[in-house]
């Protein structure tokens, strides 16, 4: 009924998350792609909790993929992440969350952790919390979790690990402890070459200012 009135009126009598929500889905079941971005935009109003963020990241994936619902889900990975920033301060609160919001906080640029061994650590705890079969494990890992982990920044001790480690797929953890040992070797020659070419243009930068000066 409410999204009846909205193809007629362009508005909506209601304005409580979870009567928004059930709008929401039921304007991406027949398409009506202006009343999704109305509610996404009034969904957005309304404050965040922890609740609502986690319930928007849960949506059904047809939902999750539409444009006007973009907006919603950015705001609620954006609130995930600043709540549990720190890493190792929230991670018995993080170690209760499901799975979108783990991704979303791990994902995060400004996480704080002590070193990216933490976040390799942090995955393997909540994934055998979670996930009894292997085989679950490996598909969370390699489909989701794995993409959070920055493995070109991790030790090499810990490196040796992850081929080691039965909760990665052999060739996906194969193929990023490659990648990760191609970055750390590469890493210090584009430092050097980098500071080589930054000597060169203020030298170039030097001379032209001297040729101007006589």
């Amino acid at each position: 009924m409410e999204l009846l009135n909205f193809m007629y009126s362009n508005t909506l009598t209601t304005n409580t998350a979870p009567a928004l929500l059930d709008v929401l889905m039921a304007a991406d079941k027949f398409e009506v792609t202006c009343c999704m971005w109305y509610c996404s935009r009034q969904l957005r109003n309304l404050p965040m909790t922890l609740e609502s963020a986690l319930l928007y990241l849960e949506l059904p994936s047809s939902v999750l993929m539409a444009e006007a619902v973009q907006p919603l889900t950015d705001a609620a990975e954006q609130f995930l992440a600043a709540r549990y920033k720190d890493l190792t301060k929230f991670q018995e609160e993080i170690m209760k969350l499901p799975l979108a919001g783990v991704e979303a906080i791990l994902s995060s640029d400004d996480l704080q952790v002590a070193s990216e061994d933490a976040v390799y650590d942090f995955v393997l705890k909540w994934t055998r919390t979670q996930c009894p079969q292997i085989e679950g494990r490996q598909e969370i890992i390699g489909s989701q979790l794995g993409r959070c982990i920055r493995f070109p920044f991790m030790s090499c001790r810990k490196l040796r690990k992850v081929l080691a480690c039965n909760d990665f797929d052999h060739e996906f953890a194969s193929k990023l402890v490659l990648e990760a040992l191609f970055y750390k070797a590469e890493a210090p020659h584009r430092q050097r070459n980098q500071a080589a070419e930054e000597s060169a243009f203020r030298g170039a930068c030097l001379q032209v200012s001297t040729c101007q000066g006589g």
